[in-house]
């Protein structure tokens, strides 16, 4: 959803995510728990699958009670006033009960507990419905939390509703978190963080250099944690310290590039991929050559501006959409998105306003008040912080573009990978017309955002080539967010009526290196590597020593190993079977240890002769070594033709073993899962 006067999200109604299920976590109606007169503290604790509370004491007040909480060594401490948990030791807020109760679908994100300013920070009340917890204030029942990288204050209630309950992080087996794989990472986005509604995830980027395989918790979409309680120790000493990646944080390339870029996708290219999620009624269908056309006379991606029409119209199929030819939302204010959006009199003619009035006139544009950012971002910085309320509707969309350049084999970041550029701190800093020379002055405006400034962290830039000034600084060569003249001035456009200005590709400015940085970590797309044929070692005693351990070998590929098969086992049985040396690596072509998975690659050798073959192992069509819930998405995307595997992940999804994906493989997968 979009604020109450900007424009309104459907991701809620018609974006169909994987859904992961899971078991629910029965937690305890705690309204009429009287253990104490005043505050008590109290220890959380699950079992049998409830959730449960031990009393610790009983306190006069609440910073007694905090004090006395975090003196104490256990993690899982809970201060309870009226029956209510108000805060946590280790704890997330599940704000979707404030969906039902706040008619503004939204919930202010103050700047401090105290204060009236959001600083234009706000999010929405619906699913996911998790942030984790960094502060409390007793005076004001205000809790501190962060949540898509944004850290504020939200209310307890709204005109007496209460729009969030406290959950301690041992009461929440569904909190939102990342998953790693050879290939991908993924965000597993919680109904519920007690597990009572649907799991839904999304796929977002290709896997990061700076992460294994595994699963990880973030609420920046930055930094990573194996533990979720190190993460917010961390986040309330206001450090990265213990992440896994403190040094190299990670930026999805959708997600941040900027969009003053072109992709290499043509108009067939964009249609292949719309035409191949829906249908001839759709108002997106067949609309490629509209988004190119956009793109290069206004200057806007368009695989960015596509993924972002399939996010906020459900493929073109939304009411709004449909009625209003509005792909992007238009005006789809929170409290009445159909009677106040607007109308186009065609797609083409709603793209073409989008592109122009909406991106390179409005929200690219620095000095317009809705500038923070030429690039999706997230809720600190971006499109996403002013467009909309979902704290994800950055992600979602960098799911798209990365959908459609895996639909191509990654061509786009193979081809064309741009070099990005972040801002390292928030401030006031300045694009120049050369090194270190003249700022970049909108001339025809008095007010004092007529400068071409970038003022928050994390705001990406693209970077095209780097000069140094006479001090021997580097600076970067970017390509332009304004329109700007041959002269590197702003154009006159602020009317937004025709004749239109057309957007200058060869508008370059610099930014220094002082206050950017290039982001280091260069995801690349993952080859996986299937061996048709054996190398000099032959397939006969290939075969010969598979066999022998009691696994089966045929075209490059060894199957018949159990789920949680150690690295070390495999190895030692190949080499007590004749190998005189056996390496694992990943699919990466890292190598490895610990427990197998589909596509990890295996070399062995034997007098100087060599083969390599890759793992299968049925069922593990995610790579991680496991059989998830996951997993049974996965082949039911496939079977349904929303989302194929390849390769050796297809193979691995013929979990029964009968030449075909079918669903009898996902009905086999589904009663592995639950233990039948």
């Amino acid at each position: 959803m979009k604020k109450k006067f900007l424009m309104f999200s459907l991701i809620s109604f018609f974006l169909v995510l994987p859904t992961v299920t899971s078991k629910a976590l029965s937690i305890p109606n705690t309204t009429s728990r009287r253990e104490c007169p005043n505050i008590e503290l109290a220890n959380a604790y699950v079992e049998n699958n409830e959730g449960r509370l031990s009393n610790v004491g009983c306190y006069d007040s609440y910073d007694a009670a905090k004090n006395a909480m975090y003196a104490d060594g256990r993690e899982d401490l809970v201060i309870i006033e009226n029956g209510t948990i108000i805060d946590a030791k280790y704890g997330v807020v599940d704000y979707d009960v404030s969906f039902e109760n706040n008619s503004l679908g939204y919930i202010n994100v103050y700047d401090d507990s105290t204060g009236s300013s959001t600083s234009g920070h706000y999010i929405r009340c619906n699913q996911p419905d998790d942030a984790v917890i960094l502060d409390y204030n007793y005076n004001t029942k205000r809790i501190k939390i962060k949540i898509s990288g944004l850290v504020g204050w939200i209310d307890k209630s709204y005109y007496g509703s209460k729009l969030y309950d406290v959950i301690p992080v041992v009461w929440a087996p569904t909190a939102q978190s990342y998953n790693v794989t050879n290939d991908s990472i993924s965000h597993l986005l919680p109904g519920n963080v007690v597990g009572t509604k649907s799991n839904y995830s999304m796929t977002i980027d290709i896997k990061p250099t700076m992460l294994n395989p595994g699963r990880y918790y973030s609420y920046d979409g930055h930094y990573f944690y194996t533990n979720i309680k190190t993460m917010i120790n961390d986040y309330k000493n206001n450090t990265y310290a213990n992440s896994v990646n403190p040094n190299n944080p990670y930026y999805n390339y959708y997600q941040y590039l900027s969009f003053r870029t072109k992709t290499i996708y043509n108009a067939d290219n964009l249609n292949q991929f719309i035409n191949a999620h829906t249908g001839s009624g759709s108002k997106l269908y067949n609309t490629g050559s509209a988004f190119i056309n956009a793109q290069n006379d206004f200057g806007v991606n368009a695989a960015i501006m596509l993924s972002i029409g399939a996010n906020e119209s459900g493929w073109g199929n939304s009411h709004i959409s449909q009625t209003k030819n509005n792909l992007f939302g238009l005006n789809a204010v929170d409290s009445n998105p159909f009677l106040q959006s607007d109308s186009f009199g065609s797609p083409a003619d709603c793209i073409e306003t989008y592109a122009y009035v909406w991106l390179s006139y409005g929200f690219l544009q620095p000095g317009d008040w809705r500038f923070k950012g030429a690039n999706l971002g997230n809720k600190v910085e971006g499109l996403n912080l002013k467009y909309a309320s979902d704290p994800f509707w950055g992600e979602t969309a960098a799911h798209y573009y990365y959908e459609l350049d895996k639909m191509f084999d990654f061509q786009e970041r193979k081809q064309n990978q741009y070099s990005i550029a972040v801002l390292k701190e928030n401030g006031t800093f300045y694009a120049k017309k050369t090194p270190n020379g003249a700022d970049i002055d909108n001339e025809t405006s008095s007010n004092t955002n007529r400068f071409y400034k970038y003022q928050l962290k994390d705001s990406a830039v693209v970077v095209l080539g780097e000069e140094q000034d006479n001090r021997g600084v580097t600076w970067y060569k970017i390509q332009s967010d304004p329109t700007l003249t041959p002269n590197l001035s702003y154009t006159n456009a602020d009317s937004k009526t025709n004749p239109k200005y057309k957007y200058n590709w060869g508008s370059y400015v610099y930014v220094s290196s002082e206050h950017f940085r290039k982001i280091t970590d260069s995801t690349t797309p993952v080859e996986i590597v299937t061996p048709e044929t054996d190398t000099d070692l032959g397939s006969v005693k290939t075969n010969e020593i598979v066999s022998k351990s009691n696994y089966s070998y045929q075209n490059g590929i060894v199957t018949g190993i159990n789920v949680a098969t150690e690295s070390n086992s495999l190895i030692d049985s190949f080499k007590n079977n004749g190998a005189s040396e056996v390496v694992v690596k990943n699919a990466s072509g890292q190598g490895k240890s610990g427990k197998l998975a589909t596509g990890d690659i295996i070399t062995i050798t034997i007098g100087g002769k060599s083969s390599t073959f890759t793992v299968v192992i049925y069922g593990d069509t995610s790579g991680d070594g496991e059989i998830t819930a996951s997993d049974y998405v996965k082949i039911k995307n496939h079977i349904m033709g929303s989302a194929g595997l390849s390769g050796v992940y297809q193979r691995a999804a013929d979990y029964n073993n009968d030449g075909t994906v079918s669903a009898g493989d996902y009905v086999k997968i589904k009663n592995y899962i639950m233990g039948g």
